[in-house]
């Protein structure tokens, strides 16, 4: 069943639940105007997925990125969207912001308590927004950041828990997008060793 499958039921079993600190109830009051599926030329990475399964008509997207790219992240949201209101939500900071000129929203929350990145959740109606998030090519950082002193040796295959959610979600579909020539330069940034750039290069032709 995909992901949205199960979070249909799910609500449909927990109305009270949230989805980055808002209800669904709150959600449709929020996200009034009807999306499609088609939002251009979708990035490879970070993944969004429609709410419309659970009746919002809105995308949602949880994806790591550099601690240091959150900067970016922030001035490019800042540019366009201004704040309406904060709410706490599993202790982070959930801020809702409305675009200046259009009616777009845009619910971001930001988290540095996993995998020693940064971790973004967002809902958004912005098709801009998430044209934007592609073009500006934010990183995910490698195995060997994320999980200091764990062996190149070890990682592929079925990997489990945190190392498989983390490879899973994050990591391989931003890494499996990249050129020949970007994972180069993703090699060069994080001054990777021959021991994980030999490893990696194999998941890809697993």
């Amino acid at each position: 069943m995909s992901f949205f499958g199960r979070m249909k039921g799910f609500f449909k079993t927990a109305p009270e639940e949230q989805i980055v600190g808002y209800s669904i109830l709150e959600l449709k009051s929020i996200f009034l105007d009807a999306i499609t599926d088609a939002v251009g030329q979708r990035p490879s990475y970070p993944i969004f997925s429609v709410l419309t399964p659970v009746g919002v008509q809105a995308y949602y997207s949880s994806f790591l990125i550099d601690k240091a790219e959150t900067v970016v992240l922030e001035k490019l949201i800042g540019e366009r969207f201004s704040p309406v209101n904060e709410k706490a939500f599993n202790g982070l900071t959930v801020t809702r912001f409305q675009h200046r000129s259009r009616s777009e929203y845009l619910i971001f929350s930001i988290s540095y308590k996993e995998f020693n990145s940064a971790t973004i959740r967002l809902i958004t109606n912005s098709s801009e927004l998430l044209s934007l998030l592609g073009d500006t090519k934010i990183t995910v950082p490698p195995p060997w950041v994320v999980f200091e002193g764990f062996e190149a040796s070890w990682w592929g295959g079925d990997m489990q828990g945190a190392q498989g959610f983390y490879n899973d979600h994050y990591f391989f579909p931003f890494f499996s997008a990249l050129s020949p020539a970007e994972r180069s330069d993703y090699y060069a940034k994080y001054s990777a060793s021959e021991d994980w750039i030999r490893s990696l290069e194999l998941t890809l032709d697993l």
